[in-house]
């Protein structure tokens, strides 16, 4: 989920802890769990200092990876409630464990809505490396975040927050049981419309009636989408094999983007400098873009000239801060 979406849900989880008794009738436990749940709801995302001192590339490649991993979520957990006993010494060891509870369950929930979206996370470290994702929350999910307001907003009128947000987590973990059933039989109809044996992956919108889809096979990719029960192409790339696409799969950017990257598409665009070689995670399209990309600039030798990774949603801006010259661009793709 994106950031705004983790701390919503980190007061929600807030109020919903004074149905616990022993948070319900202490205010100092009450103000412990809710620094709890607010910072374990983002905690996972910590991993952001990876980009300040590594680089975008780095982050790129080890976001939602160690620090949402199984020994993290402890990690996480212990650290967070050692840190808010340190400014709350009036609590037991009781109550103690109480904050341990609701933040553990903070770190959880983040960890676990990571994993119902595209881009997923490496939950199952250490017993695997492999990139898991469900595929049937959109990153940023209206339904989830009006709940949360309507929820803030009866708490702020004085209702009882344990009984708001009892309701509202009720109505959520319906409403994401419905989406996992839903983004299966959308898989289903697709497969079985396409008729090609492919690796198949659907991808969810903020629209419950559409679903977007990438379809991979020997040979090449289709994009398109599954839209008020009728399944429609978009885009298809063939695949191509590259002398400059070797070379340029050779950067460390382009590495890092390619280690948690799925149908990837790549092209080679002439520009006055040279070369330009872009790939694309065709799973994130945004009407005729696809904005998560790595891009890399070659010398007319093949030489390395500079690169860049990550959500690019204006080339052109790219083009004057990275890379020299201007491209051109290519038909039916607003790269």
């Amino acid at each position: 989920m994106d950031t705004s979406t983790h701390i919503i849900m980190g007061f929600g989880l807030a109020g919903l802890a004074y149905i616990d008794p022993a948070v319900g009738q202490n205010p100092e436990l009450a103000a412990a769990v809710m620094a709890g749940t607010v910072l374990g709801s983002n905690a996972p995302d910590f991993d952001y200092a990876v980009r300040v001192f590594k680089g975008k590339g780095m982050y790129t490649e080890h976001h939602r990876g160690l620090s949402h991993s199984v020994p993290a979520w402890f990690i996480w957990s212990f650290l967070l409630t050692a840190i808010i006993l340190v400014f709350s010494p009036a609590l037991s060891g009781q109550e103690a464990m109480h904050l341990f509870g609701w933040t553990f369950a903070a770190v959880l929930i983040h960890v676990l809505f990571d994993l119902f979206n595209a881009y997923g996370t490496q939950a199952a470290r250490p017993f695997t490396k492999k990139w898991l994702s469900l595929n049937f929350i959109p990153l940023f999910d209206p339904l989830i975040v009006f709940l949360h307001i309507g929820g803030f907003a009866l708490w702020a009128a004085g209702e009882s927050p344990g009984l708001i947000f009892y309701v509202i987590y009720t109505i959520i973990l319906v409403y994401v049981i419905e989406r996992f059933f839903s983004s299966r039989r959308a898989l289903a109809q697709i497969r079985n419309e396409l008729r090609e044996s492919s690796v198949l992956t659907v991808v969810p919108t903020i629209r419950w009636s559409v679903w977007q889809f990438v379809s991979e096979t020997e040979s090449g990719f289709t994009t398109g989408e599954l839209r008020s029960g009728k399944v429609r192409p978009v885009h298809s790339f063939q695949k191509t094999k590259h002398g400059l696409i070797s070379a340029a799969e050779k950067d460390q950017n382009v590495r890092h983007f390619l280690k948690n990257s799925k149908h990837v598409h790549s092209m080679v665009i002439p520009n006055p400098s040279g070369y330009e070689v872009r790939f694309f995670d065709l799973r994130f399209r945004t009407k005729n873009h696809y904005p998560y990309m790595a891009v890399c600039l070659l010398a007319r030798n093949g030489t390395i000239l500079s690169s860049q990774t990550g959500w690019i949603h204006q080339t052109g801006k790219l083009h004057s801060t990275l890379l020299p010259g201007n491209s051109s661009g290519t038909a039916g793709l607003d790269a």
